[in-house]
């Protein structure tokens, strides 16, 4: 319990880009997020061209990956990836929320799904943890619809259900890179539809 919250804190600095952009625009957002993405692509060529790197790095960071990244991109690239993308590819309140939802409705799957998750569902996934995604989604849908952001409280309500549901689907990618994605692209559905 104690590395998953050690890890989901991490996942959680990711709040820092949406942060930025709600504060701020694309140009700069992207300004400031281009260089982690490029660290991390180094990173991920030297982790699978130099075995001995790779290991070192696990060793090191060991409390916050999972073994499964060994031999894979870590969690962060996937999660960095997708910020790129939503910042790119999203109107700006889109993908501010997207990120939002991912960020901590992801971290709040982790951590309630591991405590309290009896009821599994698909995979390794609990009902339970799928309820704490959606309800911290739906929280964070609500405190941003008295902010600047300009979107529409059910469309955020629809992305969170989008965003929730991503978690379980059995989709070729890393849902550390596709939760946000998907979200955005209903949101963007949804808005375009409702007008």
């Amino acid at each position: 319990m104690a590395l998953i919250a050690l890890r989901k804190s991490w996942r959680i600095c990711g709040a820092l880009f949406p942060l930025i952009y709600y504060f701020s625009d694309r140009s700069i957002t992207l300004f400031i997020l281009l260089p982690f993405v490029g660290i991390f692509i180094i990173i991920e060529i030297l982790r699978f061209y130099f075995f001995r790197f790779n290991e070192n790095f696990f060793h090191i960071f060991r409390y916050f990956l999972k073994e499964h990244e060994r031999k894979n991109l870590l969690s962060t690239t996937w999660s960095l990836l997708s910020t790129l993308l939503a910042v790119i590819l999203f109107a700006q309140d889109i993908a501010i929320i997207a990120m939002l939802f991912f960020i901590f409705g992801d971290a709040a799957s982790a951590v309630f799904g591991l405590k309290f998750g009896r009821t599994k569902i698909i995979g390794n996934r609990s009902l339970e943890g799928s309820l704490a995604f959606f309800i911290t989604c739906l929280i964070i849908a609500t405190v941003m619809n008295f902010t600047k952001v300009n979107l529409a409280w059910p469309v955020m309500v629809i992305g969170a259900l989008a965003a929730a549901l991503s978690e379980l689907l059995p989709l070729p990618l890393d849902d550390n890179f596709t939760i946000a994605l998907f979200s955005g692209i209903i949101m963007t559905v949804v808005s375009k539809v409702l007008g």
